[in-house]
């Protein structure tokens, strides 16, 4: 089974934007490397249902979300312009036909309308403030806007160690409701839900290396368990960055930059606890993201600094990973979608 996949990231050094790729699922080997959207500052994007792709993008002085038709070519839509610089985060409601940015830099989450042409209008702004422990987190840095199962919006400030949940319309207005804070320095980065018990989710907090469960009910969130992603005897420097469930909720994993590892882990007790499995190194600098292919037989990691995408055989029966190949170059590669 052929299958294609988009790689962005960082336009610093030798990247145009957002490369499109080919997948052999039966030999898990890349090909056709080429580029299909020539744009700064590709870090993060959002594919819909409809085919359109969602990226972040930097123009000069503006940053917004660029919108293009992959359908017809990867043909450019328009671009919803926001202040200063530009997002880290972009996710799609199709349910709502709304989308979401979260602004690491300005401390803003920006919620959009999907018009009917498929282009972008502001619907709403929320300006977070605040800071937290280390030096870091000077300010509010908002890196996560996602969807809880209940139709609430989530935010992960990296900046003030807060998890906000918002009343969300379903035109884009939203509310405060309430607000979990995790431990000082922790540094919430990403949260995901428990496909199978949406009561459950996991939030991956970048500065102290852990992955947190949390119980959640009607927009409150508490904590249950707290694991670790390093080894007792590593020294050196890492940021946790992504994490991704397997579509049975049946094991977790997340990435390291640093330690340049995936770590993957067991769902137990109904989504309420982790049992490490793995922690296994991705042969490459820098994993920022990674992904499952379409059969989740693999997983692909691209790597910002050394430019390459690591493929490990994914074990669905045991959630175990085994290397595949490192063969293929794509620069400075930050996020990773089939």
């Amino acid at each position: 089974m052929h299958e294609q996949l988009l790689i962005g990231g960082y336009t610093k050094q030798s990247s145009q934007g957002i490369y499109q790729l080919d997948f052999d699922s039966q030999t898990g080997q890349l090909s056709s490397v080429k580029l299909v959207v020539n744009t700064q500052g590709s870090t993060y994007f959002a594919l819909s249902n409809a085919n359109i792709l969602y990226t972040i993008m930097q123009e000069d002085q503006r940053g917004g979300i660029a919108a293009y038709d992959v359908n017809q070519d990867f043909k450019y839509l328009g671009t919803s312009y926001q202040p200063q610089t530009s997002p880290a985060y972009v996710e799609i409601s199709e349910a709502k036909q709304l989308l979401f940015t979260a602004n690491f830099h300005t401390g803003q989450v920006i919620i959009h309308r999907i018009n009917p042409d498929k282009t972008l209008t502001i619907a709403d702004t929320i300006q977070l403030t605040g800071s937290s422990l280390r030096p870091e987190q000077d300010s509010s840095h908002p890196h996560c806007a996602h969807l809880s199962p209940d139709g609430k919006l989530i935010i992960c400030d990296y900046g003030t160690d807060l998890i906000s949940t918002y009343n969300l319309t379903d035109t884009g207005q939203v509310e405060l409701q309430t607000t979990f804070s995790v431990t000082a320095g922790s540094a919430p980065r990403h949260l995901i839900f428990n496909s199978q018990h949406p009561e459950i989710a996991y939030c991956i907090c970048e500065l102290s290396s852990t992955v947190l469960v949390l119980g959640y009910q009607d927009g409150n969130f508490e904590l249950l368990n707290s694991y670790s992603l390093l080894p007792e005897s590593y020294q050196g420097d890492n940021t946790a960055a992504a994490i991704r469930l397997s579509s049975d909720g049946r094991f977790l994993y997340t990435s390291n930059r640093g330690h340049n590892s995936i770590i993957s882990f067991e769902v137990q007790n109904a989504g309420k606890q982790l049992e490490h499995l793995q922690t296994i190194k991705t042969r490459g600098d820098f994993p920022r993201d990674f992904n499952f292919d379409l059969t989740e037989n693999y997983l692909l990691v691209p790597h910002q600094k050394s430019n390459d995408v690591t493929i490990f055989n994914c074990n669905s029966q045991t959630g175990y990973l085994t290397f595949n190949n490192h063969d293929t170059q794509v620069p400075e590669g930050t996020c990773i979608v089939f």
